[in-house]
């Protein structure tokens, strides 16, 4: 949902501000998917320019069954994009003047987007397991080191309750930035507990509907015998001309074909620093893709791998002409194998952004195969391969307990 200029929405405090991303939360609830809304608001008007709610899963057509849109449609994430497909057209003000306030701590996907796009933040509810600040230190110890200052100044835990009237245990004072919008307001008992409520309540059901979208490998037919006039082949191609063309002997032993492919790709791109591939269980490159930072400062190549394939898988799945052919050649992601050119640059915040993405992309626990299935041809182009390990060991429990994140370097380079 976003606001025209004929129905605009202002805010006046904090407490309305959780309100009206709480509504948005419940509509995601409404709709099977996690429950988090956010808005992105002017400073200076109080004005909503922009309110979306996650949309990780979406219903597919005549079904009644949810399934994975877009392991990153997290709320916070899709206003930052959002913000930067419409900046022009809309003439709106630059980050620095704006705050996204969400209901939930972001994880680390989204926090690390919003860091790279300069918004501040507005915090209702702690998330005690994939927040940024899930440890509730507001240290952001979870962040590199040089990141931390940067996110004290952006990030904002707006207060709540009110202290001998609510019971201790809601009651907080604000810690964060000095310009969130309304950081002088507080938030209610009940606006502060809504928030929280409304994702316990069903992100367990949502991490498990999610992360049991496909069939496994042994049971998947391969896609590179389609033809070429098949719906998967030729959804795919409309992205990536070559998708299913080139096969790696094996997809967890990525060679110098493949590493050819990706500077190739990389220098097509004048503006990529970066370009990931995407290998099904089969060996196949099934995305190849380059940073397009000339559209936004967040679009890496791996953000724009995960999102394409998996919005086109969702596509194919929610078309009842391409669903069976689409079940049975194309598996969940977490059972192929990304391979970077180089890995993330350790102290950029784009780093943290996909390491999140990453692990939202997995949904759940990765299949414990070595080689991993994050892997990279070469070192961090900026810093060391253990400050880049570090970022990973630092994420909140999600990430290192659930997910176990690990990546390492393609053998023999």
């Amino acid at each position: 949902m976003n606001f025209s200029t004929t129905e605009i929405q202002t805010i006046f405090n904090a407490n309305e501000a959780a309100s009206a991303v709480l509504n948005q939360a419940l509509e995601a609830a409404a709709q099977g998917t996690f429950a988090v809304g956010g808005m992105i608001v002017d400073n200076q008007t109080g004005n909503v320019i922009c309110a979306m709610h996650n949309n990780v899963l979406k219903p597919l057509f005549g079904s009644s069954q949810n399934f994975t849109f877009d392991p990153t449609a997290h709320g916070e994430r899709q206003l930052v994009y959002w913000y930067y497909a419409n900046r022009h057209q809309l003439n709106l003000p630059d980050p620095e003047y704006l705050t996204i306030i969400t209901t939930l701590d972001p994880c680390a996907m989204c926090a690390g987007t919003l860091l790279t796009a300069g918004f501040n933040v507005g915090v209702i509810a702690i998330d005690d397991f994939a927040g940024i600040n899930y440890n509730q230190t507001f240290n952001f110890d979870t962040l590199p080191p040089d990141l931390r200052p940067l996110a004290k100044r952006k990030f904002g835990y707006y207060a709540c309750g009110i202290k001998g009237v609510d019971p201790d245990i809601y009651v907080r004072g604000y810690v964060g930035g000095p310009n969130v919008a309304f950081k002088d307001s507080v938030v209610s008992v009940q606006n502060l507990t809504g928030c929280n409520n409304v994702f316990q309540a069903n992100v367990e059901a949502v991490r498990n509907n999610s992360s049991n979208s496909g069939k496994a490998p042994q049971e998947l037919f391969d896609p590179a015998a389609l033809p070429d006039d098949a719906p998967v082949k030729l959804r795919y191609r409309e992205l990536y001309a070559d998708a299913f063309r080139l096969k790696i002997d094996n997809p967890r032993l990525p060679d110098k074909n493949l590493l050819d492919l990706l500077l190739y790709v990389k220098g097509s791109n004048p503006t990529a620093q970066n370009a990931v591939a995407l290998l099904d269980p089969f060996g196949n490159v099934v995305l190849c893709m380059p940073d397009t930072f000339e559209n936004s400062p967040v679009e890496t190549a791996f953000m724009n791998v995960t999102q394409a394939y998996a919005i086109t898988r969702y596509q194919l799945m929610n078309d009842p002409f391409a669903r069976a052919q689409a079940y049975d050649y194309l598996t969940h992601p977490k059972y192929g194998t990304f391979v970077f050119l180089n890995a993330p640059n350790p102290a950029d915040a784009r780093t943290i952004m996909t390491l999140g993405a990453y692990g939202s992309t997995m949904e759940g626990p990765v299949p414990q195969i070595f080689p991993s299935n994050f892997q990279y041809y070469f070192l961090p182009q900026y810093g060391t391969e253990r400050e880049f390990r570090l970022d990973i060991m630092n994420l909140p429990p999600f990430y290192t307990q659930l997910a176990q994140l690990s990546a390492m370097q393609v053998a023999n380079y």
